[in-house]
């Protein structure tokens, strides 16, 4: 047996054909390790145990902590236990990889000392025959082979390296060490440039020079039009078979290569961004109080969870408008689903499980069983549902294979309760984006590697695909001198950051020394999305180049780049898109069969303005049902809070406030915060949002007081709110709501409360534009009394009329003087003109698009229509879903 070791031997490998290497395996330190315990009969350990080994350590230093001792890492444990043990543990395993036997001795350095102890707790649960086994990890394992080793002497007659034996991790100079005492024949594999001397290639991998060889950086200003274009050029040459070095799990270059009729390559892809693997980190969401509903809304929103669709949508969609948990919109929506015949009890269980549970307070902890139960049923749940779908989703087994890790965590803390910031930690600890693969490799597939080093033989053309900076750059050296001294008298070599170095850089030359034929780098601007860094190699092609590396470089933007690249391989060619000039806006619509459209059941406000000023937005919406969807996202916090101040309102002024004092409505107010935020505005208790939350409650009290005030002095009293409205306009039917509606003996008041916008409330009033107050004041019983219309801006206290009768402190947008019942008979005879006017035109088939671009147009088409109707608007609507269709 001939084993081939590098450090990125443990993926994919080119290697000679297997024909010529009987006998031969290609091993890095995870393959080295496990080939050793099978021939040494030692094999059998769990994989992916690194969560139950930290949870071990947290235990031991937690135990070093409470003897008394003060260690080093005190501060930093107290901070943030899991990470702390996280990183020492690896401290840890570095100094076992490089031989020490933690013996305490007087002359220790203080960090080693501590260490040291720690050892012998750590060591004492390791041997726990229920977790030893599971925790034993890679450094533990190592030793322990290194022990038989030195007792026994397996098949090998020789072992190739193919980095400099200084180079080589700690461990691996200890094998090495053994195998050389043992007879092994031990030697370093060379590389040599491949390709031939005269060609700018070989002259590279001789270190400078020119020449012609196919050497060739590809720039691109996308990853995502670099893959287009390779995988069209393949097509193009099909003689040109080059090998690929895909440095991420990405699926971007195969999926191209695919739909240009070529193999899968069987490429693997890793990403946290699964949606299978998210659930991982929404599930203790539900832990929790305050309720995180960004992270439910997300939850609902996936498109694989443990909750039936149906009732997830509609829960997706109450916390889009109200994003709280348990509002009356909520329960009316969630149960009125439910109690469907066709419901299944699975879909009810699933909804008593997640919501129907006790939350804890984030600051406080919660019982680790409650947490053990969330992960128990994600685990049993993906198993279930893989089953059930016909083990087609493999993903599913991921997702159970790390709910499973995270129950088994929890299991292990000897603590019974758990804090919010322990358990993210020991969700991030398993989390990890496992690589599947989602095709398999085919007959006539490209070769590919994932890593740099992972080349044991020449390779004829290679493709180094996203070839740009990786921050393998090693870390400050975390151990001092002194304790290195220490170190390297008991016979303990520790790596230093320059021979880390050292090796990355070897290893990042061996694609180029490989390579015999022809070797492209793609370098993109952009990768997955964000800006690159170019790589350090093409600082070396500068360097060995200078301007000549011109000739060599080519952008896929540039035509005559393409047409030199055409020397080499045959190019796809670039069609330009042709454009043609926008066709001048349509004023109008036409439409054939006019009638179809004459159906009004009823109007609101709202239609009846857009019908006035935009026809198009309310034949579109009203007619067409060209509604915009609804996109289940948590409302935005301008949009809540007015809906918010309207409910607080809503409740406050269904309350007897004759008696109220500021302090007493203050009081109301934070009471009334306690119940309803929770249900309807729970994203401002996150945390964080303290400064907006005390900002806003402290607007409506404001509020509130202003509007009490202003009804004492003016001696009105509430005669409804949220008060339903019903009457006509040209014969049909039209219903509102009217916000508040007071009586000051046998006076009336409408006042529109809204939650900011108090410059254009006075505008509209100004202009004679309060259509919506005025159709209100029309359909307001007694038909013969025009009640007085205001509008109450609640981030600003302020009231704004068209005068100051019915309040005296009022912002005046009119002349004090004015008449509102003349006013409001004007504008509403106004507003019956055009409506008639714009019947019809609906009778005539004709649906007035309006825009800044149409305003002039249509003034001319009407002539003298215009005078005694509303004003009409000469610029785009505001916020208009149906820019797009106008052109």
């Amino acid at each position: 047996m001939i084993l081939h070791f590098s450090h990125h031997f443990d993926g994919i490998v080119h290697a000679p054909p297997a024909g010529t290497r009987t006998g031969e395996c290609f091993v890095g330190p995870s393959k080295l390790l496990l080939w050793l315990e099978g021939q040494l009969g030692l094999s059998g350990y769990r994989s992916n145990t690194a969560y139950l080994r930290i949870e071990l350590y947290r235990q031991a230093l937690s135990q070093y902590l409470s003897e008394g001792a003060t260690p080093f890492f005190e501060k930093s444990f107290a901070a943030d236990r899991f990470a702390t043990a996280e990183s020492l543990l690896s401290w840890r395993d570095e100094l076992l990889l490089a031989g020490w036997n933690f013996e305490s001795s007087s002359d220790l350095p203080a960090r080693l000392k501590d260490l040291a102890g720690v050892e012998i707790l750590f060591k004492t649960k390791l041997q726990d025959p229920e977790l030893g086994v599971q925790a034993a990890g890679f450094a533990d394992r190592f030793e322990q082979v290194l022990n038989a080793l030195a007792q026994r002497k397996i098949g090998l007659s020789a072992l190739r390296i193919y980095e400099p034996e200084n180079l080589q991790i700690p461990v691996i100079q200890r094998v090495i060490k053994v195998f050389r005492a043992q007879q092994v024949d031990i030697s370093q594999q060379g590389i040599e440039g491949a390709a031939q001397a005269n060609s700018s290639l070989g002259q590279l991998q001789k270190g400078a020079g020119t020449g012609s060889g196919k050497l060739a950086i590809l720039h691109a200003r996308r990853d995502s039009d670099a893959a287009t274009f390779l995988a069209q050029l393949l097509w193009k040459n099909p003689e040109y078979r080059p090998t690929f070095l895909i440095p991420e799990m990405n699926l971007l270059l195969e999926q191209n290569l695919v739909n240009e009729g070529f193999a899968p390559m069987g490429v693997l892809s890793a990403s946290l961004a699964r949606p299978s693997l998210q659930v991982l980190k929404l599930a203790p969401a539900f832990l929790w109080e305050p309720v995180d509903i960004f992270k439910i809304m997300e939850f609902v929103t996936l498109p694989l969870k443990p909750l039936d669709a149906g009732l997830a949508l509609e829960i997706a969609r109450v916390l889009a408008e109200k994003p709280g948990l348990f509002s009356d919109t909520w329960f009316a929506a969630a149960f009125s689903y439910l109690e469907r015949v066709e419901i299944s009890d699975e879909a009810r269980k699933q909804y008593e499980f997640w919501f129907d549970r006790r939350r804890y307070p984030a600051d406080a902890t919660a019982p680790k069983r409650d947490a053990e139960a969330l992960y128990a049923y994600l685990q049993e749940w993906a198993h279930d549902h893989y089953e059930a779908t016909g083990s087609s989703n493999p993903s599913l087994l991921v997702l159970a294979e790390q709910a499973r890790r995270i129950r088994e965590l929890l299991e292990t803390l000897p603590e019974q309760r758990i804090g919010f910031l322990e358990l993210e930690r020991i969700v991030r600890t398993i989390y990890e984006p496992s690589p599947m693969q989602l095709a398999e490799a085919e007959v006539g597939s490209f070769a590919f590697v994932h890593q740099a080093g992972a080349f044991s033989a020449p390779v004829q053309d290679l493709i180094w695909w996203n070839c740009v900076y990786e921050n393998a750059t090693p870390p400050p050296d975390k151990w001092q001198k002194e304790e290195r001294a220490v170190l390297e008298k008991l016979g303990v070599g520790l790596e230093t950051p320059r021979q880390q170095s050292q090796r990355q850089q070897w290893l990042q030359m061996r694609p180029i020394l490989q390579t015999a034929e022809s070797l492209l780098l793609v370098i993109p601007e952009q990768v997955d999305g964000a800006d690159a860094v170019p790589p350090l190699l093409l600082s070396d092609l500068e360097a060995a180049f200078g301007d000549k590396i011109k000739e060599f470089s080519f952008h896929l933007d540039r035509e005559a780049d393409r047409k030199r690249l055409a020397d080499w391989l045959t190019v796809p060619n670039q069609e330009n898109i042709s454009t043609r000039a926008a066709l001048r806006p349509k004023a109008q619509l036409l439409l054939s069969n006019p009638g179809l459209w004459n159906d009004s059941v009823y109007e609101t406000p709202t239609q009846l303005d857009s019908l006035f000023y935009y026809p198009h937005r309310w034949f579109f919406r009203q007619k067409l049902r060209l509604y915009r969807s609804s996109l289940l996202s948590v409302t935005g916090d301008n949009t809540l809070l007015g809906t918010l101040a309207h409910r607080f309102f809503e409740k406050l002024l269904k309350q007897d406030i004759r008696g109220l004092d500021r302090s007493a409505l203050n009081e109301w107010v934070e009471n009334e915060a306690v119940t309803l935020l929770p249900k309807e505005g729970a994203t401002l208790l996150l945390y964080g949002r303290e400064p907006e939350r005390m900002a806003f409650l402290k607007k409506v009290k404001n509020a509130a007081w202003s509007l009490v005030s202003l009804l004492r002095s003016n001696d009105w009293v509430v005669e409804n709110t949220e008060m339903d409205l019903a009457g006509e306009l040209g014969g049909t039917p039209v219903k509102g709501k009217a916000d508040l509606v007071l009586r000051r003996g046998d006076e009336l008041a409408i006042i529109d409360l809204k939650w900011s916008g108090a410059k254009r409330r006075k505008e509209l009033i100004q202009n004679g534009e309060d259509l919506q107050l005025v159709l209100y004041a029309h359909l307001l019983p007694p038909p013969e009394q025009w009640p007085h219309t205001a509008y109450f801006i609640l981030d600003e206290g302020k009231m704004i009329a068209r005068n100051n009768v019915a309040f005296k402190e009022a912002v005046v947008a009119g002349r004090t003087g004015d008449d509102h019942a003349a006013a409001c008979a004007a504008i509403f005879e106004k507003m019956e003109k055009t409506y008639a006017w714009r019947l019809e035109q609906l009778k005539n088939g004709q649906i007035e698009l309006r825009t800044a671009r149409t305003a002039s147009e249509l003034e001319a088409l009407y002539e003298g229509q215009l005078f005694e109707l509303l004003e009409m608007k000469d610029e785009d609507a505001r916020w208009d879903d149906y820019r797009t269709l106008l052109g």
